[in-house]
């Protein structure tokens, strides 16, 4: 099936948060250079930063263990930290282009929707109630609620059981590498956004289809 027919015929929409729904990926940039600054001297290496991208938050902060082996902080502190200084950054987070628009165009479809994000409730609950987007999901998976973060296919599992759906009727939207990987690993199918990788590497993941915006779906 092509894109079009394949999201008429979805009875779900799973959808990642960052840089998907919001414009956010800069922001956690920037905290990530912030609280690598507070460690020791702030990552500064663009190779390094972009190697943060769409890494679950256990993930990131055990990257930080490697990189600062003299801290004293646990995981579960600069977890905490990281989610601290993103908050007080958040300001400058936008949402995605046409991103709420076709929320609410799917949702008034009928189609059932599920937030699958690797972010903490904490960052997600700040998105949500800043934008508005809480009425439009039936069901909302974080990173607290997971064992085993994307690329794993366990988030996306999840998100479908809840939503009382078979991953094979859900399509996937996501921004990242390891979220392309984790949908498809979970047996749906992936529409992947540009907004922060490369149209090649999603390709390489194994997205069924990438489009540069939302402009390219229509609900």
């Amino acid at each position: 099936m092509n894109l079009p027919e394949t999201l008429a015929a979805a009875k779900g929409i799973l959808f990642d948060m960052d840089g998907v729904l919001i414009d956010s990926e800069p922001v956690h940039e920037e905290a990530i250079v912030a609280l690598s600054g507070e460690l020791g001297d702030p990552i500064r290496d663009k190779v390094l930063l972009f190697s943060f991208k769409g890494a679950p938050e256990k993930n990131m902060a055990a990257r930080f263990l490697d990189i600062y082996p003299g801290t004293t902080l646990t995981i579960e502190d600069i977890i905490r930290r990281k989610v601290e200084i993103f908050a007080g950054l958040f300001g400058s987070v936008r949402l995605v282009e046409g991103a709420k628009e076709f929320v609410q165009a799917s949702h008034a479809s009928g189609r059932k929707h599920g937030l699958t994000t690797s972010a903490t409730l904490h960052t997600q609950q700040q998105a949500f109630s800043t934008f508005g987007f809480g009425l439009y999901f039936d069901t909302i998976i974080t990173g607290e609620d997971i064992q085993r973060g994307k690329p794993d296919p366990e988030p996306y599992l999840l998100t479908a059981e809840r939503l009382g759906l078979d991953p094979a009727e859900c399509i996937v939207i996501e921004d990242s590498i390891n979220g392309v990987l984790s949908g498809k690993a979970a047996g749906c199918a992936v529409v992947a956004l540009t907004t922060t990788f490369p149209r090649e590497d999603l390709a390489a993941a194994g997205a069924d289809f990438i489009v540069d915006s939302f402009a390219e779906l229509s609900p």
